[in-house]
């Protein structure tokens, strides 16, 4: 009886083997059985981008320097149209300066692979500003990277109206508490960073202007340092905003904001001049 059983079980593991070694020795007809998987079909599937799908108006903001200028600092909305024209309304910092902008006569075109580019007039810089880009998330994300000679700036854009629709915003998409980052430079510091919370309430709905309150920690070239702050803001329906605080520190803020994500992320950038300072808030869930 025992000899019985060792046998069964010698010949069910030989069996098991011998189908585990048919299927390694012939990968193609593993692989051919997992072609209808869903991770199969989405890892072998092949970009089909057109200007279609990178149309609309996106809230985007931008990093990086001038060669021999300094830091160059870019928040605001762009529109991309779907007869391929494009448009841009923007706050810039260039060096110690900063102020508002405007492109125009602008074209863009994507490739089906899903990369592009694009330019676009600029007088407040005397430039035609040109820029790659790659659309991702269906279109709903937008990656940049301008390629004017001695320029390096690069940043992210997320739709915030679809193709032949209008940005909608108003104080009420943003009321709540945001966590938040912040690097940059500031006057007499080279590098600066900071990290804290946002809160932004109005009194009544019909307010036009809402008050902000928050606190965070502030490294200024390592050195650290704790604050808190309150002030005021508003949110135009162009989904572009402006906002201004005072910190237990003594200094008064000015800076400018876009909001993208239906009201959960803040592309946020500071407007006094010489205050080259950028980041991004995130609403707390």
């Amino acid at each position: 009886m025992r000899d019985k059983m060792k046998c069964s079980v010698s010949a069910a593991m030989a069996l098991a083997f011998t189908i585990l070694f048919a299927a390694f020795s012939n990968p193609t007809v593993a692989l051919a059985q997992d072609d209808d998987h869903p991770g199969f079909r989405t890892a072998n599937r092949t970009p089909g981008c057109t200007n279609e799908t990178a149309t609309g108006t996106y809230g985007y903001r931008m990093t990086g320097i001038i060669v021999g200028v300094g830091p160059f600092l870019v928040n605001g909305v762009y529109t991309h149209k779907p007869d391929g024209t494009m448009t841009v309304d923007v706050q810039l910092i260039l060096g110690n300066q900063s102020f508002p902008a405007s492109g125009s006569n602008g074209t863009f075109k994507t490739n089906s692979d899903c990369t592009g580019s694009g330019k676009f007039a600029m007088p407040a810089l005397n430039l035609e500003v040109t820029y790659n880009f790659i659309a991702t998330d269906g279109g709903d994300q937008i990656e940049l990277l301008n390629t004017n000679p001695g320029v390096v700036l690069h940043g992210i854009s997320r739709r915030i109206s679809k193709p032949r629709g209008t940005p909608s915003c108003h104080n009420g998409m943003i009321l709540g508490t945001y966590g938040y980052r912040l690097d940059g430079s500031l006057p007499g510091f080279a590098n600066v960073a900071a990290a804290g919370t946002l809160t932004h309430k109005l009194d009544h709905a019909y307010n036009a202007v809402g008050t902000l309150t928050g606190a965070d920690t502030f490294s200024f070239m390592g050195q650290y340092a704790s604050r808190s702050f309150q002030g005021v803001f508003k949110l135009e329906s162009n989904c572009r905003g402006t906002a201004s605080y005072s910190d237990s520190l003594g200094n008064r803020i000015n800076y400018v904001f876009t909001v993208v994500n239906d009201g959960d992320t803040i592309f946020l950038q500071g407007a006094d001049p010489g205050t080259a300072i950028s980041g991004i808030a995130q609403r707390l869930r």
